[in-house]
């Protein structure tokens, strides 16, 4: 009886230097991870904008009360950003989509232009089947796409649109659109775009 109480307690404090470990190895780790989150964000919003226009580009955050929030499903929010040249005019706006794939919640970045057309996009987040919904990352195998298409026109060839889904990949390939189109939609409904670029 003596020994299993000896081992128990030995397992027990294993347990717990482990913890306290991990913890400490967390609490310095999370801020780094956080910091080059944010800076993947920022250097994606540059790329992306780069295909609304070329120079100095100004970003501010939009509060929009009327932008209806389509990715309520997956726990995230719509953030838009306004995207002006150097002489303040507006060229379009920035926006995460968020889309369930397969395996993860996929985190695409959109740039649109006013008239609603997208002009850019890159992944910034995917943990789909390497090989396979992984390729959504590479935008020469699925996001080349969705350049110069409107909410309307975002749609597989599967659903009755234009767009080839990834091979073996209709789930990522499905996420990715519907999330695009929503939240064109929603920009479209919140008065940022024109109708005929955002709604059905």
């Amino acid at each position: 009886m003596g020994e299993i109480l000896r081992v128990g307690f030995m397992l027990m404090l294993v347990a717990v230097i482990a913890a306290v470990a991990l913890g400490y190895v967390n609490s310095i780790t999370s801020p780094i991870i956080a910091e080059q989150k944010e800076q993947a964000k920022l250097d994606a919003m540059i790329d992306v904008a780069g295909s609304l226009a070329s120079g100095e580009l100004t970003f501010d955050s939009l509060s929009v009360p009327e932008l209806e929030n389509p990715y309520a499903e997956v726990d995230e929010t719509l953030a838009v950003v306004s995207v002006t040249d150097s002489t303040g005019t507006e060229l379009g706006y920035l926006f995460v989509a968020y889309g369930k794939g397969y395996s993860s919640t996929v985190q695409t970045m959109i740039a649109v232009n006013t008239a609603g057309t997208v002009t850019g996009n890159t992944v910034l987040y995917q943990q789909e089947t390497p090989g396979l919904g992984a390729n959504v990352s590479n935008p020469a195998r699925f996001l080349y796409q969705f350049d110069g298409l409107n909410a309307s026109s975002l749609l597989l060839s599967k659903d009755g649109g234009g767009l080839d889904s990834i091979t073996g990949s209709t789930i990522t390939s499905r996420a990715v659109t519907n999330s695009v189109r929503d939240g064109l939609d929603a920009l479209c409904e919140a008065g940022l775009i024109p109708v005929s670029g955002g709604a059905q």
